[in-house]
């Protein structure tokens, strides 16, 4: 079952999916959008592509444990997705992802333009890998 994370912007989304046993999660992409109409279009390509059984997308929670007013339209868009797609789409605390992804980032020697294209997609990756470690091991 493939499961793909998405770490929500404004005009940008990073995604992120893991192999077909779910276990690694990897960077996938960097989607630029205009309307929501269309990132819907392009994540259910996507979905279907890549027969995702699963959607995590980032819900940046303040540092005190509460929604911000990111995580309101991030909760309707995850809605609209889920009857989309008609699969399961579960928010995931993202608190400290796109810190941890440009420190990543900057371990490879990465300039900050080079950067700016990745972080979302690494971010989500990260969102991905917290969820993975989450779950009971089943080996």
């Amino acid at each position: 079952m493939k499961i793909m994370a998405i770490d929500y912007g404004t005009s940008s989304v990073g995604v992120a999916l893991t192999d077909p046993l779910a276990v690694i999660a990897q960077p996938y992409l960097t989607i630029k959008y205009s309307s929501k109409r269309s990132l819907i279009d392009r994540l259910k390509s996507i979905i279907k592509e890549n027969e995702v059984r699963l959607v995590l997308i980032g819900n940046p929670i303040s540092h005190q444990g509460t929604a911000t007013a990111l995580s309101e339209e991030i909760a309707a868009f995850a809605g609209k997705l889920a009857r989309s797609t008609g699969i399961e789409v579960k928010l995931w605390d993202e608190r400290l992802t796109s810190k941890y992804a440009d420190a990543r980032l900057r371990e490879l020697g990465m300039t900050r333009r080079q950067r700016a294209k990745k972080i979302d997609q690494v971010a989500a990756a990260i969102i991905l890998e917290e969820y993975l470690q989450s779950c009971p091991s089943t080996a």
